[in-house]
């Protein structure tokens, strides 16, 4: 049989007892007296006793909250740790990466623009995070990319905040558990 130690209206500890083998011959009376049964495989550490019945463990608004919103940036942090994938490879979106791209985009516009030619350096490729190189044969396909990493970091980036304004705006439990924080993610293709 299966029982729950209360300490202060609360579950402390789960205790399966072996058929047959009643509380009172397993336990010192003080701790027998602390054990209701507990059947359900639910109930866990942390369950509340009401005099009546188990329930689990109610949170504090603001701490769901929270927690919410560290599970966001952990979605967030992973999708941009992922990078942005093209062409089988994966280009980075650290800070550092993110610069470069800048600086990538500036020359690709001024060589557009016929100020100074499409250096071979961007033309041998962007070294995507597996250690390849994506080609950029001409400046268009180096802006191009520059646009489409931004926009991608951006939109995981604004999502992560629109989830977070939800979560922060919600007034009640049932507003909270009706935020999906793991849809409308930026997806590429």
């Amino acid at each position: 049989m299966r029982y729950a130690r209360l300490q202060d209206n609360a579950v402390a500890e789960i205790i399966d007892l072996p058929a047959g083998l009643a509380i009172a011959d397993a336990f010192h009376p003080d701790v027998a007296s602390t054990m209701i049964e507990a059947p359900d495989p639910a109930v866990t550490v942390g369950w509340l006793w009401d005099g009546e019945a188990l329930s689990p463990p109610t949170t504090d608004h603001a701490e769901h909250q929270r927690a919410m919103i560290a599970a966001v940036d952990a979605r967030r942090d992973g999708i941009l740790a992922g990078g942005y994938p093209t062409a089988g490879l994966h280009i980075s979106l650290s800070n550092a990466s993110r610069a470069d791209m800048t600086a990538m985009a500036a020359t690709a516009l001024a060589a557009i623009g016929g100020a100074i030619p499409w250096p071979d350096s961007y033309a041998l490729g962007w070294i995507a995070m597996e250690n390849e190189r994506l080609a950029l044969a001409t400046p268009v396909e180096g802006l191009t990319l520059a646009g489409l990493v931004g926009d991608y970091y951006a939109r995981t980036v604004q999502h992560a905040r629109t989830l977070k304004d939800a979560v922060l705006a919600a007034p009640d439990e049932a507003a909270l558990d009706a935020i999906d924080i793991s849809a409308g993610w930026p997806t590429v293709g």
